[in-house]
């Protein structure tokens, strides 16, 4: 019995053995730069996504539709103002708490400022306080002032404006 012969290829079938090619030069080009576009068009899009979503330190505030002095219950109020000391020509915001001063900018008065606030806290029932703040206070300073009250158990502050 005689062994069939191998079928015998044309050279440039052999070449491209396993490659299948899809229409003419136009449309492979298209095909072989899909991916390149779908990853430029993601990345405009993410870049895009990513300026709108970008997370900030901070405290968000629901502003009430009424002015402040309409009404709401105080608990502990404080009082926050800016002074110029003529040695250094800058401003510093102090808190007058409890007849006592504290400077906002010093780490020691603040941690009394904070303790000082949870001792009154044991005594009260609400959790309410009143930060009555001067035009000219600096908002970094009233923000460290709201974390502070914050980590001494402060569930609302309520921070308004100080009467002339």
């Amino acid at each position: 019995m005689k062994k069939p012969k191998p079928i015998q290829w044309l050279q440039s079938v052999r070449n491209h053995r396993g490659v299948y090619r899809f229409g003419g030069p136009w449309a492979q080009a298209v095909l072989y730069s899909v991916p390149w576009i779908n990853a430029v068009i993601l990345f405009v899009l993410l870049f895009f996504y990513h300026e709108r979503v970008a997370i900030s330190p901070g405290i968000i505030f629901d502003l009430p539709p009424a002015p402040l002095r309409e009404g709401s219950h105080t608990g502990l109020t404080a009082l926050m103002f800016a002074v110029t000391q003529e040695s250094m020509s800058r401003e510093e915001a102090l808190v007058f708490f409890d007849d006592e001063r504290y400077l906002v900018e010093d780490d020691d008065q603040m941690a009394k400022l904070a303790e000082q606030v949870r001792k009154r806290f044991n005594n009260s029932s609400s959790r309410d306080f009143l930060l009555l703040a001067d035009k000219r206070v600096k908002h970094g300073d009233i923000m460290r002032f709201v974390n502070i009250l914050r980590n001494a158990g402060v569930s609302k502050v309520n921070v308004a404006e100080k009467p002339e």
